[in-house]
């Protein structure tokens, strides 16, 4: 037996819904809110130095020029945000998907591409960022999966299995995604670069136009390397 909902309308439960692209905008310009800072100078700094009294000049002698006063240095200009070395002109990136959001790698930071490995060896003692090893062209690969710091915690649920490893530093570290799209050439303009002070130096930068942040390979395989990440 159906039973009609005579609530009014104004207690009905109800339901929003976020448009996709909007919802990754609005995370991609989050990742940009990387605001350089000029460092103040310490407390207790010497104070700059003061004017200095041209000598009393007696009338037998010729007077003494005064000596000019410095002026103090100019405070340190603001960090600039700027393209790498590898974007001061167009360049190509790998565009895959990780847990639904679109991600970029230079392709001059790419070693290769492969498909997940069904088996992975374990390595205990390592944090759970590292999935295990696997082997490529006759060489280890380190599987890590760097979600849990890129993407935004309610992307981290319900995510497709990976269909793909992105290789990078000479194929030593293997980054799991979704799957593999398209490359990309980008010209440096179209890129909101990163604050050099920002606050997550695994990002290079972010394209508004196509959805998409660009990670920052050589950040990820040093910090990989020392294990001062995750």
């Amino acid at each position: 037996m159906n039973h009609r909902d005579d609530r009014p309308e104004d207690s009905k439960p109800r339901v929003t819904v976020v448009d996709e692209p909007q919802a990754l905008t609005a995370y991609l310009d989050d990742l940009l809110q990387e605001i350089a800072e000029v460092t103040p100078l310490p407390s207790g700094s010497a104070p700059p130095p003061a004017p200095v009294k041209p000598a009393p000049v007696r009338a037998i002698v010729t007077p003494i020029k005064p000596v000019p006063i410095a002026a103090p240095p100019a405070p340190p200009a603001p960090a600039q945000d700027c393209p790498p070395a590898w974007a001061q002109k167009p360049f190509q990136c790998l565009l895959f998907r990780l847990g639904g959001v679109t991600l970029a790698i230079p392709l001059v930071k790419l070693t290769g591409i492969m498909t997940m490995p069904r088996e992975i060896t374990p390595m205990p003692g390592h944090s759970s960022l590292f999935l295990g090893l696997t082997e490529h062209h006759g060489r280890k690969v380190k599987v890590v999966d760097i979600s849990p710091h890129v993407l935004p915690p309610d992307r981290l649920a319900n995510r497709p299995p990976p269909g793909n490893l992105i290789l990078i530093d000479e194929g030593r570290w293997g980054l799991v995604c979704d799957r593999v799209e398209e490359t990309l050439t980008l010209s440096p303009e179209l890129v909101r670069w990163r604050s050099p002070s920002g606050k997550r130096p695994w990002l290079s930068g972010t394209v508004i136009k196509h959805l998409c942040a660009i990670l920052d390979a050589d950040y990820l395989a040093r910090s990989l390397e020392k294990g001062t990440w995750g």
